[in-house]
This record gives C-alpha cells, structure tokens and sequence, in this order.
C-alpha cells in the first residue's frame, strides 16, 4: 500500500497568527526562564551553543529538535498538542 501525502502549499494567514502567536508565547516563558535561572541573554546563550537573537528576540526560532534541547537545558516542560 502506498502512502499518499499532501504537499502543503503556504500556510494561510490565519494558521500563521497563530503559529507566530504560540513561538512569541514561547519566547516569552524562555526569557521567564532564563531570568529564573539568574543568567543574562549571553550566559544563556553561551550554554546553547546559540545566538541571543535565536532565543528572546523572535527573529528567528530553533528547529523542533534544538527546541527540545533548549527545553531541556533550561527544564521546561513541553507538552505536545497542547
């Protein structure tokens, strides 16, 4: 039997709010984190082997799996379907 898998074509502008929603959601329970843990940007940074702008500013977001690294280094939980 072969599997037939749908190419997803752009996402739509509502389905990128919320994504873009959820990754700002997340950056901000990083940088709760982080100030918890008493560490500056850079200290935190240095840890993940990353920049500061990967982390807080929201430029940019790690891959699924350096997201479950950062997870686990800064002892988040992460729930999956949430």
């Amino acid at each position: 039997m072969a599997w037939k898998i749908k190419k997803v074509k752009v996402f739509s502008i509502k389905h990128r709010r919320v994504v873009e929603g959820q990754l700002r959601r997340m950056s901000s329970v990083f940088q709760d984190r982080r100030i918890e843990m008493g560490l500056t940007q850079e200290e935190l940074a240095e840890v993940l082997d990353l920049t500061v702008v990967y982390i807080e500013q929201g430029r940019r977001y790690p891959s699924l799996p350096f997201l479950f690294y950062i997870c686990r280094v800064m002892d988040i939980p992460l729930e999956i379907g949430a």
